[in-house]
């Protein structure tokens, strides 16, 4: 079958571009042949260019947005090369023009939606084309483990995305509140699916990773999706009493230039393959994102995990799974060196993806 991908392209995300990756990938194990929809919505576009450029004047926005870009090209290009290198995208220029939907949707046997926050409101201002409104009768409409991202839903939004989740082929999502509220609204159960990362062993994972200069010797690597004091405090605390030096992924060369602790560095503008090349090395990794936390397990990684406000229904589903509470870093607890025994954590996702290929596998044929 021709199967297309409807998810977040062209993301500088390491979590939305590497998910996108991995059902991409088992889509085309599955013997399909897969492609990703080339569609940016359009409010996502503009609303992030909002919010970095808060009360500033026309001239002034333009500005800092063409400064940003220049600064950190090196980091739009690895995410732009990493899509080229290993997936199909049609068409082959990102578009935002719904209208163009319908007639790029009769190139498919079945779409899938899915993974990540693809039908949370408040980032994409609810836009239908994530409920796949623009596929015909002849079209298998499918969700594979998309996230809303929130745990309370308006009426109006149930309204609004009711007539469309009903005209599914197959349903499955990522967290319980999801499943709950797919049920409440129509009444039939959506199936619980593992994050599309999972899907992937940690093999093929190691086959995309591309080498970061930073991964010489034994290293702490921190990588947050929320800025956090907290997480960066018992981070170095860490470090002072296991003598490891830190990683931090992010930051700009301003920080490079005005570090002077000898026991941090900087991870600025990396790929989605050297990102994972630098969790895949490192010997402990401190967390508060989804996806640094999935690869964390994935590579069975010793890691520590604060829950934020962006992440908190996702973690709290998979960490509480795997029983690994004890990895919660919390405001005053102290930090066990003690490694994660990773016996029943594999032996639960073995079980997870299995029942989660099978779903696909199934939804497909």
């Amino acid at each position: 079958m021709k199967v297309g991908i409807f998810t977040f392209p062209n993301s500088v995300s390491y979590g939305a571009t590497l998910q996108m990756y991995a059902l991409y990938d088992a889509v085309n194990r599955l013997g399909h042949d897969a492609e990703i929809i080339n569609y940016h919505n359009a409010y996502m576009k503009a609303e992030k260019h909002r919010e970095s450029s808060k009360d500033a004047a026309p001239i002034k926005s333009f500005a800092k947005k063409t400064m940003r870009t220049l600064i950190h090209i090196r980091l739009y290009c690895s995410f732009r090369r990493f899509e080229k290198e290993n997936m199909k995208l049609y068409p082959s220029k990102s578009f935002t023009e719904k209208q163009k939907l319908p007639d790029t949707g009769k190139r498919y046997n079945a779409v899938i939606c899915g993974s990540d926050q693809i039908w949370n409101p408040e980032i994409t201002d609810t836009d239908l084309s994530y409920f796949l409104d623009f596929c015909g009768k002849n079209t298998r409409r499918i969700s594979y483990a998309p996230s809303f991202g929130i745990d309370k839903f308006s009426d109006d939004f149930s309204k609004l995305i009711e007539k469309e989740l009903a005209e599914f082929h197959a349903l499955s999502v990522r967290e319980k509140p999801g499943q709950d509220f797919i049920c409440k609204l129509l009444g039939k159960e959506a199936s619980l699916v593992a994050d599309p990362t999972f899907l992937v062993s940690s093999d093929q994972w190691t086959k995309l990773e591309r080498k970061h200069s930073a991964a010489n010797g034994e290293y702490i690597l921190y990588y947050t999706i929320r800025r956090s004091d907290n997480l960066l405090r018992h981070c170095m605390e860490f470090s002072s009493k296991t003598g490891l030096k830190v990683v931090i992924v992010g930051g700009n060369y301003l920080k490079v230039i005005r570090n002077r602790n000898p026991l941090v560095e900087y991870a600025i503008d990396i790929g989605p393959d050297e990102w994972l090349y630098l969790l895949h090395n490192a010997r402990y990794i401190f967390t508060n994102s989804f996806h640094g936390t999935a690869f964390s397990i994935n590579y069975n990684k010793d890691f520590f995990v604060e829950f934020s406000s962006l992440t908190n229904s996702r973690l709290e589903q998979i960490i509480g799974a795997l029983k690994l509470e004890n990895r919660i870093v919390k405001t005053d607890n102290e930090l066990s060196v003690e490694p994660i025994d990773y016996t029943s954590v594999e032996k639960y996702l073995s079980e997870l993806r299995k029942s989660s290929e099978q779903f696909l596998n199934t939804a497909l044929r």
